[in-house]
């Protein structure tokens, strides 16, 4: 049931870092707007809302598993009907499938638009946010109302940011593979790479702010960093995370410089940023884990 539920809620975090990050993209990274944008695709985005839906449901069945006490139970009509209406999971999971089945609509009826990714930046955004209700964001360590709103609005910032800047740097490889194999947008590159850079810093700043405050909250005694599994998943969290920022101030200090103005590199900056999207898919890996994991009291 476990394995179901950390799985599960990978790919429904992958899915949602796409869904955030392809019109984020395209909106605020991309040299040619909503219209062209990235040349991942529709099918691609389409793909990612698919497996947003089904790793819910993957969710909602080790969950309602965990409810019913085994798996022989799981599907019966009163566990299911107590998980979805007497439960903030069920509840959430519900408005979640509403989202998804709008963003479906949208993203096969509605044409290339500013209006539209502005709709599905906002959906995903809502989407992403609900998910620190079925999390550690209603949780905390004491200090009282103020402390909990804190920990709400980290929390919250801190999955955006983390979702845009993965789901942004898939977008980004999609447009270093398309320059570096000849098949056009290398003229895009001195536009794109500044862009994505200069947004890159503050989503990392608030990224590590909100994490911060995060573990403040959640691991309130040093020494529970090493002595709980919450701590020590957290700790190869943040490992990974450094990891991340590290190709980050590689990629722009020194790859970056290579390519802009055009002078070859554009290759080797496309594979240090799919390596950096690989570190970044295990952040999202460690965060699935993390949410099944109890806090240090």
């Amino acid at each position: 049931m476990d394995e179901l539920i950390v799985a599960s809620r990978a790919v429904h975090f992958a899915a949602l870092a796409l869904l955030l990050g392809a019109p984020f993209f395209r909106l605020v990274i991309s040299s040619e707007g909503p219209v062209r944008g990235w040349p991942g695709g529709r099918g691609i985005e389409l793909g990612a809302t698919l497996a947003a839906l089904v790793s819910g449901l993957g969710w909602f069945a080790g969950v309602a598993a965990t409810f019913a006490g085994g798996w022989s139970d799981a599907l019966a009509p009163d566990i299911l009907q107590a998980v979805i209406f007497d439960t903030r999971f069920g509840h959430l999971w519900t408005g979640r499938l509403v989202v998804f089945v709008a963003v479906l609509v949208i993203q096969m009826r509605a044409a290339p638009s500013r209006r539209r990714d502005d709709a599905l930046a906002c959906l995903a955004a809502v989407a992403i946010a609900s998910l620190i209700g079925v999390g550690h964001g209603m949780t905390g360590a004491g200090g009282g109302p103020a402390i909990a709103r804190l920990h709400m609005v980290a929390d919250v910032a801190h999955l955006l940011c983390a979702t845009v800047w993965v789901g942004g740097l898939f977008c980004l490889a999609q447009v270093l593979r398309r320059a570096v194999s000849g098949a056009g947008g290398g003229e895009i590159l001195a536009v794109v790479l500044p862009r994505f850079s200069g947004v890159g810093y503050w989503l990392v700043a608030l990224l590590l702010i909100s994490g911060c405050i995060n573990a403040l909250v959640l691991v309130p005694r040093p020494d529970s960093l090493v002595t709980s599994d919450y701590g020590r998943v957290l700790l190869v969290k943040l490992g990974l995370v450094l990891i991340m920022v590290a190709f980050a101030v590689y990629n722009r200090v020194v790859l970056t410089a290579w390519v802009i103005p055009p002078a070859g590199g554009g290759r080797s900056l496309w594979h240090s940023v799919l390596l950096e999207l690989g570190v970044g898919i295990l952040v999202l890996l460690s965060v699935a884990l993390l949410g099944t994991i109890h806090p240090v009291p």
